[in-house]
């Protein structure tokens, strides 16, 4: 799934801020391709091309214009009200729709939590050896303790090389005697096998691209790029500021460029996984079957990068799904704003990582397979997700929400269509498992 992390802007004042406090302004950054491919991304990207070889790579160019266009959708609803997306939910909807949507996001971004915890203390083994409940036991607090005490933007300067460990999938597609105009074809034309096991992993595979935490915390960095309330009532006032607002403009130019590296990165991984696994006819059944895509380009160390692959991913991904996750209890039980806003939400972070930690070390101490963990978290999204797209789609519509600066019609019809898309894929599954 994604960082969506705090941007690597690395100057004094951001790491001036309280540690806690970016909590509510976690937006897409270079550590994207990280966070947007968290251990559940990996493992989901690796189950479709171990399972179903070059057929699913298609849902990485389609669904990259939708992924654009959904965040700038947010972007532009902040812009315009200064406020988040949960905010301007709750002020343009029935309370049942609002409490029904916050309920979903939560559930999600805890199970995520849970789930990139196990894969810590499995990433953790792979590299050690030893115990899996205390190895995610003692990540889980580390990465509680960081989000307190560490501004974001600091340590993840030191963990986005951890991450760099996904660009072995490239290299690795590179050495593994890829058929590419195979690779090219199914990356453009769609290869759909009608089965019920088919369109559960295309809901997994679109719920760790087209994540709704993803869009909440690219509303709260716009939010915080664009400056105080105060500001966003003359930028109201004014209907061609937003022509020149120089931060959406910013926005939207590294919106295209890390969303195009985000999903090329998650392209590689399933190609990777597609030309070993599935060319060889192995499955992917637990985290040793994971490391051995990596076996071709660093062979004995392949455990060893997957693992701090899985650690560097998790530690960055973490945060986003806790930050967001709290930011919209809050937001859903309270008006505040700024710094009176920031204190409930670190308190929320708080539960909502020490909820996910719990349910994780649970999950290892039950000996639940990490792999089927980190896969159901992603078909929870996938399935989940389409409530929330029709909401943000409707309310970006809303001139007594957005004003004259409603969405474009190309961003409106991007959207529609990977919710439809998103929607179509669910009953298709439901009616492949009604007929079977």
């Amino acid at each position: 799934m994604s960082l969506v992390g705090e941007q690597e802007r690395g100057t004094e004042a951001r790491d001036e801020l309280p540690a806690h406090s970016w909590a509510v302004h976690v937006g897409p950054g270079l550590v994207s391709t990280a966070t947007d491919n968290d251990p559940s991304g990996v493992v989901t990207y690796s189950l479709a091309g171990a399972q179903f070889g070059y057929d699913m790579l298609w849902t990485f160019a389609l669904s990259y214009p939708s992924m654009v266009a959904f965040q700038l959708v947010a972007a532009r609803i902040a812009a315009q009200t200064g406020k988040g997306l949960t905010v301007n939910m709750r002020e343009h909807y029935s309370r049942l729709l609002f409490y029904l949507a916050v309920m979903r996001f939560l559930i999600a971004n805890v199970f995520n939590i849970a789930t990139d915890v196990v894969a810590m203390g499995v990433g953790a083994q792979l590299v050690w050896g030893g115990s899996v409940p205390l190895f995610a036991a003692a990540f889980g607090v580390l990465s509680m303790a960081l989000q307190w005490r560490v501004p974001y933007a600091r340590y993840a300067r030191v963990l986005k090389w951890l991450a760099a460990c996904l660009f072995a999938y490239v290299a690795v597609t590179v050495v593994s005697h890829t058929p590419w105009q195979t690779l090219a074809l199914r990356a453009i034309v769609p290869r759909i096998t009608w089965s019920e096991d088919y369109f559960t992993m295309l809901l997994a595979v679109l719920g760790t691209t087209i994540s709704p935490y993803l869009l909440f915390s690219q509303a709260e960095q716009q939010i915080e790029e664009q400056g105080p309330p105060s500001q966003f009532e003359s930028k109201a006032a004014d209907p061609a500021s937003h022509t020149r607002n120089p931060h959406l403009k910013k926005m939207r130019r590294d919106t295209l460029i890390r969303t195009a590296l985000s999903n090329g990165v998650g392209l590689f991984i399933m190609a990777a996984a597609a030309a070993t696994l599935h060319a060889n006819g192995h499955g992917l059944a637990n985290a040793n079957d994971a490391a051995s895509v990596l076996r071709p380009l660093v062979g004995d160390y392949a455990s060893h990068v997957t693992g701090i692959a899985f650690i560097g991913t998790a530690l960055l991904a973490l945060p986003a799904l806790a930050g967001s996750a709290a930011n919209a209890v809050v937001s859903a039980r309270d008006r505040l704003t700024g710094k009176q806003h920031n204190r409930p939400v670190a308190r929320a972070l708080l539960v909502v990582m020490a909820l996910g930690v719990s349910v994780g070390v649970a999950l290892t101490l039950t000996h639940v397979e990490p792999i089927r963990a980190l896969y159901w978290s992603a078909v929870l999204n996938g399935s989940t997700a389409t409530p929330v797209m029709v909401m943000l789609v409707l309310l970006s519509m809303k001139r007594s929400a957005v004003g004259d600066l409603s969405a474009h019609w190309t961003l409106r019809a991007l959207c529609w269509l990977a919710t439809i898309f998103t929607g179509a894929a669910l009953a298709a599954r439901f009616a492949c498992e009604w007929l079977s």
